[in-house]
């Protein structure tokens, strides 16, 4: 058995079809047949069965398949981590993001360069406890900055800062006459949300059930730009976190504080514990955290809860 075989079988597995997988690895249909025949016996066990539904794993298939998947992923790995390890100074750092991650990032980033002047970075926006686990166990990045709470022994999730929500308006609303606005004067609005999926919408809909308020959504986005550009058009009112929202307002929008104690949230830095990760990659994220150590934005009090 070698790996080669191994991603024989796991290709056939995911494409349910031999022909699919025999264009997909680029060898003949027959030897991809011959392929398994040879590992079936050499497990001595039946992987695969064929029937009027097409491919099937049989027991000790689907056992045999999540063990190859797992073992194909470690040694991928591996070969990353060796790369990374001859490319001291230079390569890639790939890095999983928010949407607000972007106001501040550039500030770090432009050290970090005169340092690593070689290193080139990526950036990618990843949302969700289950892509951000996904994205750092296959190496997709090396670590990730995200509002996603994550329970996981294999990552190491530390926080970076909490910040507080804002609402976002257009500036000829009534509410924006208002001296304080509550959940319950936003629950008068049409309300402009992320979908379902992402940490935002769960924060703001939990705070919603704290202040004992029912939100009347009326747009779901995936994208907190498309957000603002509704409330500019005074289609709607918004809540955004206080990062993003103090860049975003434009001179037709208002923005202003609920009176609430529920509307906070946290962002954390992720990375998995058994990775090897390069002096240049280890910087960054010491510049990051040391960057939230120092900001004045946030107080003393929550400065001590990180």
């Amino acid at each position: 058995m070698d790996l080669r075989q191994l991603r024989y079988f796991t290709t056939i597995v995911q494409e349910k079809n031999f022909s699919k997988a025999a264009k997909m690895l680029h060898i003949s249909q027959p030897s991809l047949s011959n392929a398994i025949m040879k590992l079936e016996n050499e497990v001595s066990f039946q992987l695969l069965e064929r029937n009027t539904r097409g491919l099937e794993l049989t027991e000790a298939g689907g056992i045999f398949y999540k063990r190859s998947v797992d073992l194909l992923r470690r040694f991928d790995n591996m070969q990353v981590e060796l790369k990374e390890m001859k490319d001291v100074g230079s390569g890639t750092v790939s890095i999983g993001s928010i949407e607000s991650f972007k106001f501040w990032f550039p500030k770090i980033i432009r050290n970090f360069k005169i340092n690593y002047p070689s290193i080139q970075i990526k950036v990618r926006e990843i949302l969700g406890e289950e892509k951000v686990f996904d994205s750092l166990n296959r190496y997709n990045v090396h670590f990730t900055i995200t509002n996603q709470p994550i329970n996981n022994d294999e990552i190491l999730s530390t926080p970076l800062y909490n910040e507080k929500f804002m609402l976002l308006i257009h500036k000829d609303d009534k509410l924006n006459e208002k001296e304080s606005i509550t959940f319950q004067d936003i629950a008068k609005k049409e309300l402009i949300i992320s979908t379902t999926g992402f940490q935002t919408r769960d924060d703001i809909l939990r705070a919603f059930k704290g202040e004992n308020a029912i939100p009347n959504i009326l747009y779901e986005i995936e994208r907190l730009e498309t957000a603002c550009s509704l409330v500019e058009e005074g289609l709607g009112v918004t809540i955004l976190p206080e990062s993003y929202i103090k860049s975003a307002a434009t001179p037709n929008t208002a923005i202003r504080a609920i009176d609430s104690n529920f509307l906070e949230r946290t962002v954390y830095i992720a990375y998995l514990k058994g990775r090897y990760l390069s002096p240049a990659v280890y910087r960054l994220i010491q510049d990051i955290q040391s960057f939230f150590k120092c900001d004045v934005r946030f107080d003393e009090k929550k400065r001590s809860q990180r």
